[in-house]
């Protein structure tokens, strides 16, 4: 009996095996490429994503724009990219990064629900179709043609024409052009929202909406002039001052970053513009240059503010905003001082906390041990977590109201003494209430007046100590 040659069985298993795993990954491997190249038979423009987008040339009702990226040789325009575009038909204009953005978006997801197959109609039956279809070529040679036309990096051009609406469904009948030549074949069916936000948008749409290019950064001060009045600014060492008084650091750097930001909603005809009343201006100055601006409205019948204006030297052209960049930029002396009784910097250098009232038995007095806040000395003894409560209130809290001269104080008011080893009352404030209300002035300031507080913090605060009492 012959024995079985298991070096032969072996080696033949083995080349098996092997040329099976080739199989599978030969086509396993070009899985991925197959179905791309089967999603972009379902495209009018066929983008590959390789490949970067050199123009968008759209055409709709008589009226062109065409969109350029100059940022080929970053390999940043393809149609994911963040590439650097403009307007250079009809007019020369930097582009809106987001809104081109969204086209590209668009374009890249243009894939067709069906497709109309006409390759086995006669060419007569075929050119008849593609007519009634709204695709021939006297209507993509005439001025009401809509299309939309793509370059790409190496020179092709793909161009969508739009044609009729189809009779069942939200759907547009699309022909797709190679280099000018309309492919006679197929014909895609796309749904409407396509059509609308590529072919549905201006030269404003599509055009750089934001107005200046300096940073708040550079601004060292700023002239206001709105309905609550005149506010100087004026900024040294990094802190800002307004009308001569601390001013709130956040808040003016939020109003010149919302000044800097500046968008234009549209830009109007000039025509639009006129019987507008200005509402408020303001001029900066600093390291960044200078400038000015006024904001206007227009007002219909009543009340009602149906549009908001910008003019400045620094544009060539009125624009028109949004209504809440007058709302961000109308601030008054009140908002934009300083309205909090100590601010979170102050807030963390505080060590030494102490409470003083003629209605107490005795002072209420706190040090912070590095890990907690204790009570020095005295009865009742004290929540000290309190403490800690009311110091964030007391960096959180904005007044509503800052009133000059100070309200007359009803019953005993209430010293709070804050500071740190070195200087134990750096910050000193006499807490009262009047007709109602709570209220702070700051101890040792010259100006008569009172800051309202806020009224989470109004409720939190000891004017008797039986709320902090342990129990």
């Amino acid at each position: 009996m012959r024995q079985p040659n298991w070096k032969s069985a072996f080696a033949l298993s083995a080349l098996l095996l092997v040329s099976g795993s080739f199989a599978y990954w030969l086509q396993y491997s070009h899985k991925p490429k197959k179905e791309r190249a089967d999603a972009l038979l379902k495209k009018p423009i066929p983008i590959d994503e390789d490949r970067q987008i050199r123009s968008i040339r759209i055409q709709n009702a008589g009226s062109s724009l065409t969109l350029t990226c100059s940022s080929l040789e970053a390999k940043t325009c393809k149609a994911s990219g963040n590439g650097t575009w403009s307007i250079t038909e009809p007019v020369n204009l930097p582009g809106d990064p987001d809104h081109i953005r969204d086209l590209l978006s668009n374009l890249n997801s243009m894939s067709a629900t069906e497709t109309v197959d006409l390759s086995e109609d006669s060419p007569e039956t075929r050119k008849r179709l593609i007519e009634e279809y709204g695709l021939g070529e006297a209507r993509r040679g005439g001025t009401g043609a809509e299309s939309i036309e793509v370059t790409l990096d190496n020179g092709k051009k793909h161009t969508a024409w739009f044609g009729e609406p189809h009779p069942v469904g939200d759907k547009q009948f699309v022909g797709a052009a190679e280099d000018g030549k309309l492919n006679e074949t197929t014909v895609f069916l796309i749904g409407n929202f396509y059509k609308n936000n590529v072919l549905g948008k201006t030269v404003s749409w599509y055009r750089d909406k934001k107005l200046f290019s300096f940073g708040r950064e550079g601004i060292e001060g700023f002239i206001l002039e709105g309905s609550s009045g005149k506010v100087v600014g004026q900024k040294k060492d990094g802190l800002w001052t307004v009308n001569g008084l601390e001013g709130d650091y956040e808040r003016i750097e939020t109003l010149l970053g919302s000044l800097a930001q500046a968008r234009a909603k549209d830009f109007p005809e000039p025509s639009s513009v006129k019987g507008s009343k200005r509402t408020l201006q303001i001029s900066w100055q600093g390291t960044s240059g200078s400038g000015k601006l006024e904001l206007l409205t227009r007002i219909l019948k009543g009340s009602q503010v149906t549009a908001t204006y910008l003019k400045s030297p620094l544009l060539k052209e009125d624009t028109e905003v949004e209504g809440n960049l007058s709302v961000q930029l109308d601030r008054s002396l009140a908002y934009l001082r300083r309205n909090l009784l100590l601010t979170q910097g102050e807030k963390i250098g505080v060590t030494e906390f102490k409470l003083e009232s003629k209605a107490f038995p005795q002072a209420a007095a706190f040090s912070f041990d590095g890990k907690g806040w204790v009570q020095k000395s005295g009865e009742p003894k004290l929540d000290t977590e309190k403490v800690r409560e009311l110091l964030n209130l007391l960096s959180e809290g904005h007044s509503p109201s800052i009133v000059a001269p100070a309200p007359r104080a009803e019953g005993t008011p209430v010293a709070l003494i804050l500071g740190d080893a070195k200087n134990t009352a750096k910050h000193r404030f006499e807490f009262y209430t009047s007709k109602g209300r709570s209220w702070a002035k700051i101890t040792g300031s010259l100006r008569n007046e009172a800051f309202e507080l806020e009224s989470k913090l109004g409720k939190a605060f000891p004017f008797s100590l039986d709320s902090w009492k342990l129990k």
